[in-house]
Formats: structure tokens, sequence, C-alpha cells
């Protein structure tokens, strides 16, 4: 009868040994992809909607020194002022409705996600809306290719100004 004890709460041990190891290693992926992802964006406020010192700074409150506000005041902008620069992002040019969208991109500057389908560990390319405010870019004709667009990125939508085909099909 006692073997039959030893035996049943052996099985129990490994297995509750074996939930233990899974949960760590879950917890340190999470951890991992979690850490590793650019959050400068999310925590950035778009420059239209900050406040000058002036006014976010009460009066009583005035006689701290200004300098570390104005320093951060000056990083922010910094950030938001490299979101207006023109990049180029090469991608297959796709149609859904009315909407264009780049997919499958390459390129110095265009943005990198984490997938459930990798486990959270590889960056993969994230697909971009595309709009032509000015309609200049002919987008209709070019769906299925692979094409070249610079222009303006924010938020994974990107301003284009310029489209120049790379290859005349996706593949």
């Amino acid at each position: 009868m006692a073997s039959k004890r030893t035996s049943r709460f052996t099985g129990n041990r490994k297995a509750a040994i074996g939930l233990i190891v899974v949960c760590i290693v879950g917890t340190a992926i999470l951890i991992v992809a979690r850490s590793s992802e650019p959050t400068s964006a999310a925590s950035v406020a778009p420059p239209s909607t900050l406040a000058p010192a002036s006014t976010a700074v009460p009066a009583r409150t005035q006689k701290a020194p200004a300098a570390p506000a104005a320093k951060a005041q000056s990083g922010e902008t910094a950030k938001a002022g490299q979101n207006l620069e023109p990049v180029t992002i090469v991608g297959c040019l796709v149609q859904d409705n009315e909407a264009f969208r780049l997919k499958n991109t390459e390129g110095e500057d265009a943005p990198k996600g984490r997938s459930w389908k990798s486990g959270f560990i590889k960056k993969s390319s994230k697909t971009i809306e595309l709009s032509d405010a000015r309609h200049r870019l002919n987008l209709g004709r070019h769906v299925g290719e692979r094409v070249s667009v610079t222009g303006m990125l924010e938020d994974r939508e990107l301003h284009g100004t310029s489209l120049k085909r790379v290859a005349e099909s996706c593949e």
C-alpha cells in the first residue's frame, strides 16, 4: 500500500515541476518580447496637444528652475521632428475596397512588429496604410506590383508623395 502512494505522488510531482517550468519559460518570453518593443511612439503626445510651458505650470510652482522642463520639451520636439522627414518604403501594393496598403514592406524606415505566430520572438514587416490625398500617384494602376513609395510616415499610415515601380509583380 505504501508503494502505491509513493508512485502516485511521484507522478504528481513530475507534472507540477513540468507546469512550473512551462510557466517560467512563458513568462520569460513575454518579458523579452515586451522589453524589446519600442514604446517611445506611444508615450510621446503629438506636438499639437502639447501645452506651452507657461500654461502647463501653475504660477505658485514657478519658483523651481525651468531648465529641466525645457530639456524634456526639446527632446519631445526632436522626436516629433523625426516623423516629419520623408521615408521610402518598398512593398507590394494591394487594394481592399477603397483603401490601399503596402504589404511585405522593406526599407530602413519600414515598421516592424512581433506576432504570436513567431512566438513574439522574431520581428516581421507590418502592413502600412497608403494614402494619396492629391490623387497624383495613380495607385489603382499599380495594384499587384512591387513599388517604392516616398512620403511621410505617421502611425503606420504613409502619406505618399512619389511612387516608383520596382517589379511588375509582388512575387
